[in-house]
């Protein structure tokens, strides 16, 4: 009778696991540096884990990382506001009402701002790769242009301090050079490298076309404890590029506080 119920067990298993794969297979871990492309975004953010996480994202760097644990589909969803608890009300039949004053050593009540999803449809989109351990990523956001995000990958160590990282959204292969020589990033794709210049010294960059028409050409500040994204696009049908230059910058150091020297 146990031998039977066992194997009843287990063929209901087998029939079921199918589809909790399924769902262990939409289900992804990231840690996400969100960029906004064209103006500052705030009162955004994601369903994270269940919960709506807000996000500032700025235009000219990257934003906090965020910790990502939810659907292969990532949403960025317009958030509203929404009060809490607010002090108690004490009425009085010669005066207006009025807010109470908490008794000695009874805390009052405080107002404060939750922010959830605002039920619209989401600003912006992409469909994250399943089955690929942790993620850690790179999502520019264009609100209205197609689904509105483009992601690069940021695995550890590719894309270090003191180099520069090329996003080539032109319809053709673009051509760097730098003191370090010249490297072409395709179409659609990126390249990592090092400028070959020294820490806090200028260098020569220029952006040139496949047929060696310099399109864009500045004089850089190299900084060996930052990294740059570049993200170079086509500017209509002029055949002229918009470059974008994106830093990433160490966060600053906590300050050490001073110790007074002790009196002699």
């Amino acid at each position: 009778m146990r031998s039977e119920l066992f194997f009843a067990l287990l063929a209901g298993w087998v029939t079921l696991s199918p589809a909790l794969r399924g769902q262990s297979e939409n289900f992804v871990e990231a840690k996400i540096r969100f960029i906004a492309m064209k103006r500052p975004l705030v009162g955004v953010g994601v369903v994270n884990n269940r919960k709506a996480q807000g996000l500032v994202i700025p235009t000219d760097m990257f934003a906090e990382e965020v910790s990502y644990r939810g659907p292969a589909r990532l949403e960025l969803v317009q958030m509203t506001a929404s009060r809490g608890e607010e002090a108690p009300i004490a009425k009085d039949d010669d005066k207006p009402a009025k807010e109470a004053s908490p008794r000695q050593g009874v805390k009052g009540k405080t107002r404060t701002l939750t922010y959830s999803p605002a039920g619209t449809p989401p600003l912006a989109w992409i469909d994250l790769p399943a089955k690929q351990g942790l993620l850690h990523l790179i999502i520019l956001v264009t609100p209205g242009q197609g689904n509105g995000m483009v992601m690069l990958n940021d695995k550890p160590g590719s894309f270090p301090p003191g180099s520069n990282r090329y996003l080539n959204l032109c319809p053709a292969p673009l051509t760097i050079r730098t003191p370090a020589g010249d490297n072409i990033v395709p179409a659609g794709d990126s390249r990592t490298f090092r400028p070959g210049a020294l820490d806090t010294n200028y260098y020569e960059m220029q952006v040139l076309s496949g047929e060696a028409k310099v399109l864009f050409s500045s004089r850089i500040y190299h900084l060996e404890s930052t990294r740059k994204l570049y993200v170079l696009s086509p500017v209509g049908t002029t055949g002229r590029i918009e470059l974008k230059s994106i830093v990433d910058r160490p966060p600053p150091a906590k300050a050490k506080g001073l110790t007074a020297a002790p009196p002699k």
